[in-house]
């Protein structure tokens, strides 16, 4: 690959002048990524935040999330939220299926979605 840089004067015939490129260096900063932390049978399951359903963005990271319906009637996807960062608020069939379990940080997540 060529890097050169021509100007307008250098596409005369016989007036060939090459500029030198400038190189730019810049820092490189370092981003930590907070990760979902849920609970289900006793196990952590750590989740990296992807937008969608954190059921799927669960399954698409190859962690076990029991689930069935994945129509949020169920429960079986019931999990319990340790760290959330960037969840949406609970939905009608969240409050429906878990009632005062939302309180205490249970979430479907079939339902929860990551924004």
């Amino acid at each position: 690959m060529n890097n050169r840089i021509f100007t307008v004067g250098s596409l005369i015939p016989g007036r060939l002048m090459v500029k030198p490129q400038t190189l730019i260096q810049t820092e490189r900063k370092e981003v930590k990524i907070e990760e979902i932390i849920v609970e289900q049978n006793g196990s952590k399951i750590e989740i990296l935040p992807v937008k969608g359903m954190l059921l799927d963005a669960a399954l698409n990271q190859g962690k076990q999330i029991n689930y069935k319906c994945r129509k949020g009637t169920c429960g079986q996807c019931t999990v319990k939220v340790i760290k959330a960062p960037g969840l949406s608020a609970p939905n009608e069939l969240e409050q429906k299926k878990l009632k005062n379990e939302l309180t205490n940080g249970y979430r479907l997540a079939c339902q929860a979605e990551i924004i």
